[in-house]
């Protein structure tokens, strides 16, 4: 029995979003993508041209950076999962750096937190910064050191 001839893609008629689901799953490849780009007059031309290609190198990009930042996260966790598969806690693995915190915030605001409260007392601070930083604020009343 004969195989099919493989399915030729039309990116012409396809959006940047199905291009880059092409690609992320395997079914056309970057390499090609690029041979396209360069049959049609090179990047700027066929940006002009197909405008759905810009969207669609956008989307592998955030792509990549995602992949980077999971890399780089898997990397810091390894340590701490072996120490979970042994049955501590997360908060017992990180004492050493909430202890520092809660003397830094004992010492200078007068606070005597537990290391729970060490925990969401960073991440509330962190992620208010994180959404001013891109633009958002953070609904209800909130004080932070940029709102001063």
């Amino acid at each position: 029995m004969n195989k099919p001839k493989s399915q030729r893609f039309d990116l012409t008629t396809m959006t940047g979003e199905q291009i880059a689901q092409l690609i992320l799953f395997g079914k056309y490849t970057k390499s090609a993508l690029w041979a396209f780009i360069s049959r049609n007059g090179g990047a700027d031309a066929a940006h002009a041209r197909y405008p759905q290609i810009a969207v669609a190198l956008h989307i592998l990009k955030q792509e990549r950076k995602k992949a980077k930042k999971s890399r780089a996260f898997r990397t810091v966790l390894k340590p701490l999962s072996e120490k979970l598969a042994d049955g501590y806690s997360l908060t017992s693995i990180l004492d050493p750096v909430l202890q520092g915190y809660r003397q830094l915030y004992r010492d200078k605001l007068g606070l005597d937190l537990t290391p729970e409260q060490v925990i969401l007392f960073l991440i509330a601070t962190d992620c208010v910064e994180s959404l001013e930083s891109y633009g958002y604020t953070c609904t209800g009343d909130f004080p932070t050191a940029t709102a001063v």
